[in-house]
């Protein structure tokens, strides 16, 4: 039998696939919070709150493809031309394109994306450690051919993309990722 020592926190509840249908928040620093919530159909939820105040609702196709956004009251819907379900499940060394027509404000676009699956390789968020892909992603919002947007790092069983890495005009990278995680608590 372990005992904690007073004061001490119990070990961290760490979100899986499995609890993911119940919930879980992502935090990054104290101010960004994000619920997520695992849908039927491959469909992901998300509600991103700043300071206490919502910024951002999703809903995205196994978490790696926007549907639905909602900035700030501004709506942006996202029109699969491709097959999304036959992406699935990544794999490293894939390569993967995905075509929508996009809606905003009564004028329409398209979006091409095009996604080269790295290595996978684990990454912590708080004491919770996740495997996650390394995701290459370039877009294009015209006829003219993708450009590297960032680097994503997608967890398959979380259906969330867990961090991003800028490249910097000097070459530097910056990595922007969440810091902790838990379940929802109903």
């Amino acid at each position: 039998m372990v005992a904690l020592a007073p004061g001490r926190a119990a070990p961290q509840e760490c979100p899986t696939a499995k609890s993911g249908a119940r919930g879980f928040v992502v935090e990054r620093n104290e101010q960004q919070k994000s619920d997520v919530f695992h849908g039927d159909q491959s469909v992901v939820r998300t509600v991103m709150r700043y300071d206490g105040k919502t910024m951002l609702e999703t809903t995205q196709f196994e978490g790696l493809f926007q549907l639905d956004r909602l900035d700030r009251g501004r709506r942006t819907t996202y029109e699969p031309r491709t097959d999304l379900k036959a992406l699935f499940p990544l794999k490293a060394g894939q390569q993967a394109t995905a075509k929508f027509i996009s809606q905003a404000d009564g004028s329409y676009g398209r979006l091409y994306v095009e996604l080269a699956v790295k290595q996978a390789e684990d990454m912590y968020i708080g004491p919770c450690k996740y495997s996650v892909l390394r995701i290459e992603r370039s877009e294009s919002h015209s006829a003219a051919p993708p450009n590297f947007a960032y680097t994503e790092f997608y967890s398959p069983e979380l259906k969330l993309i867990v961090g991003r890495e800028y490249k910097k005009p000097d070459g530097r990278t910056e990595l922007i990722k969440y810091d902790r995680i838990y379940p929802i608590k109903n």
